[in-house]
């Protein structure tokens, strides 16, 4: 594992955490408003992109560190 590695993965979270955040607050002012189904499924679904990069950079790190590691 290196650096660039590490830096995608921290950089995935940090996007992940900003996607949760603006949601978060996007609904939490929207209370008072209704929110169609479309947009609600649109925002979900940007959601589940965020974590599915998130994710594939948690196997690839996992992935390397397994090739990295000795055999016995």
């Amino acid at each position: 594992m290196n650096d660039h590695d590490l830096g995608d993965l921290m950089k995935a979270a940090a996007e992940r955490q900003l996607a949760v955040t603006a949601l978060q607050k996007k609904y939490a002012q929207s209370e008072s408003t209704s929110i169609s189904t479309e947009r609600l499924l649109l925002d979900m679904r940007a959601l589940l992109a965020t974590e599915r990069v998130v994710l594939d950079a948690i196997i690839t790190l996992f992935v390397k560190l397994g090739q990295d590691t000795p055999a016995e």
